[in-house]
């Protein structure tokens, strides 16, 4: 893919606040647009993991980013909702089984589900950020029919290779692993390399 230009980032209820947080201060400098939404379970869990107690606390977190603008997930006026005015790309992290069962089954009840089956539609980029552990058959059925259909499925599994020294090591090699798939240049980690 090209590089793109505007980016649409959906937040939902499963565990990875911090690693959807990275990814968001990490591509919003690099992109026009990064067009940003919360599931109210992932609105939950992104404040419990980031240590958010207030409302006001929330919607403060990113406003020294510019070019992020925050959407409610039952508007539909998005320009995103449509094929007419479509992302270059969405990136899901993370990525509720939920969701992930909503998405490979066209089955479209709030703006992230309708957005991403829209760049499937599209022929857009659409990354997945699956989180959760173990999976079970449903979860794994639901992550080949999302394949499929066209979506790249981008677990958040850390490699060691990279010689990780603390959390944030690990944090940017998935937003680096994700930054690979957008064609978007970084220095997040090293490549490998057994010399």
């Amino acid at each position: 893919m090209m590089k793109p230009e505007k980016i649409v980032v959906a937040i939902t209820g499963a565990s990875g606040a911090p690693l959807a947080d990275h990814f968001i201060k990490t591509v919003a400098p690099c992109v026009q647009e990064v067009h940003l939404m919360f599931s109210p379970i992932g609105q939950d869990v992104f404040c419990q993991e980031m240590a958010i107690s207030h409302e006001d606390e929330f919607h403060s977190h990113f406003s020294k980013i510019k070019n992020i603008h925050l959407w409610d997930v039952s508007d539909f006026s998005a320009p995103f909702a449509s094929g007419t005015g479509v992302a270059d790309a969405m990136v899901i992290i993370p990525c509720s089984m939920k969701t992930l069962s909503a998405i490979a089954h066209g089955y479209s009840y709030s703006l992230i589900e309708r957005a991403a089956d829209v760049m499937l539609k599209e022929g857009r980029t659409l990354i997945l950020v699956p989180r959760e552990t173990p999976l079970n058959m449903i979860h794994l059925k639901n992550l080949i029919h999302a394949a499929h259909a066209g979506a790249i499925i981008l677990p958040p599994m850390p490699a060691f290779y990279t010689n990780p020294q603390s959390i944030e090591d690990i944090k940017a090699y998935i937003s680096g692993k994700i930054m690979d798939r957008l064609n978007l240049p970084h220095h997040l980690f090293h490549s490998w390399n057994i010399d």
